[in-house]
């Protein structure tokens, strides 16, 4: 059996449970490899930033989130990584990257590679659009480009049997001074259905502010990809890398899903389901019927969903999400200006489209949680209060505000670089709440915050 110690650099110490580390974890298990974790989410003083902000802009209902979560002073990190590594010894060390935890990533990577000769793998979204980044970082041996389920268990395969592991698909391998490159091979086959493992996490991971109070909360997946071609997001440019392995969107099988949260319900007594689909109301029409009905027969719990305004058009389905226990819908708005939605992000929906659909989802007490981003490249003070005066006619039941985050992989990163907004390296200033990390050229910075900081204020204020 191999050893396989997974590195979770949990920056803003938001507690929830990593989808690909959980699902990663239950696939080496089953296969007889040993797993463990360092997890720093509960180890850093200056933690929960993203939930403290958000109920410092009266985006959610406030919580003695301490009171579950815990009070911590800061650790040793280093000192607790040097003490895991020495008591697990790993065969090989795994990091799944994103933009935001980067910067923390690198910094465990470098240490780890100052005291210990063990082979460290990163993979994520982040070193899958771009490699380069990792490629010239010496401390990193292996990269995974997409989807690693396959390629994190034949790895730990041949490192029990001390095979070569260069040639395995989806894996940039650095071997005796040479970049060997593989080809991507087919997506991880959901049939049957692997079950996330969750005993590897701290149990206040499960525990989520919702609605002024904690819920016990699992975290699941009915589908993955996005076949949109939003500029700010970088589902466009993993289906170019993508292009040629198979259908980029996928469902799983409901029948199995419900098998598996139905296990999970029991085993750690969920009160609250929450899905990462991106989309989760693409599914058509008679899949989404029998995912209401299974759901309600076998689960019975409420769960939250994120999707697309176009997918909430049919009142029998809203009907039957909120009759099956669907407690909230996230929609994405992105802006108030339809110009700058449709023209600049290429999201191609009409404010006439959301009007109509937050109007079924009133009609059957549907609740909503409307996702506005600000700072926009060349966003004006004036686009700002459009976004709040179509946020005070639509009238979701809340907010979530983020400021824009030019990621990697985007076409509006690209447009940033060449309008001189960014320089063309990592920001390790990242945050969807606090700064902006590109330049404002159409309004000044204190008026920026002034209005991102009391959004929420200025859509909900009754009129005196």
């Amino acid at each position: 059996m191999a050893r396989v110690l997974f590195v979770y650099p949990n920056k803003e110490s938001y507690p929830l449970v990593p989808l690909s580390i959980s699902l990663f974890s239950g696939i080496l298990k089953k296969a007889g490899h040993k797993v463990d974790i360092f997890d720093i989410t509960f180890m850093v003083k200056d933690r929960f930033v993203d939930h403290y902000a958000r109920e410092k802009f009266d985006l959610v209902k406030k919580v003695d989130v301490e009171k579950y979560w815990g009070k911590c002073e800061q650790v040793d990190l280093k000192k607790e990584l040097i003490r895991k590594i020495d008591f697990f010894k790993p065969d090989i060390i795994a990091f799944s990257i994103v933009e935001n935890n980067f910067a923390a990533a690198n910094d465990f990577i470098s240490f780890i590679k100052s005291k210990y000769n063990i082979p460290i793998i990163v993979g994520g979204i982040f070193p899958t659009v771009v490699p380069e980044l990792f490629l010239n970082n010496n401390n990193i041996d292996i990269i995974c480009i997409g989807e690693g389920e396959n390629s994190i268990l034949e790895l730990a395969n041949r490192i029990d049997k001390d095979e070569y592991y260069g040639n395995i698909p989806n894996l940039i391998v650095k071997h005796n001074g040479k970049t060997i490159k593989n080809k991507l091979g087919p997506y991880y086959n959901w049939d049957p259905l692997m079950y996330q493992d969750w005993d590897l996490f701290d149990k206040r991971h499960f525990l989520k502010p919702f609605m002024g109070k904690m819920w016990k909360t699992g975290y699941f997946e009915l589908s993955r990809g996005c076949p949109y071609h939003c500029t700010y997001c970088v589902n466009s440019k993993l289906q170019g890398i993508y292009k040629g392995i198979g259908l980029y969107r996928r469902e799983k099988n409901i029948d199995e899903l419900i098998n598996e949260i139905a296990f999970m319900k029991e085993k750690y007594q969920l009160e609250l389901i929450w899905f990462y689909d991106e989309n989760f109301c693409m599914l058509d029409k008679e899949k989404l019927i029998k995912f209401c009905h299974l759901y309600k027969a076998n689960i019975d719990l409420p769960y939250f969903v994120a999707t697309r305004a176009d997918t909430l058009l049919d009142e029998k389905i809203v009907k039957m999400l909120k009759d099956s226990g669907c407690a909230t819908v996230g929609v994405g708005l992105e802006t108030g200006s339809e110009t700058t939605r449709i023209c600049k992000l290429k999201k191609n929906i009409k404010n006439t489209t959301f009007f109509k659909a937050f109007d079924i989802c009133k009609k059957f007490k549907l609740r909503t949680t409307a996702n506005i981003m600000l700072g926009l490249p060349e966003e004006t003070e004036s686009d700002i209060h459009t976004s709040i005066s179509f946020c005070k006619k639509l009238n979701p039941d809340s907010l979530s505000i983020s400021i824009f985050v030019p990621y990697h992989g985007t076409h509006l990163r690209e447009e940033c670089i060449n309008k001189g907004l960014i320089e063309d390296s990592y920001d390790e200033t990242i945050s969807f709440h606090y700064n902006s990390t590109i330049k404002m050229t159409k309004i000044s910075k204190q008026k920026f915050y002034f209005l991102y900081e009391n959004f929420n204020k200025l859509v909900y204020e009754v009129a005196e």
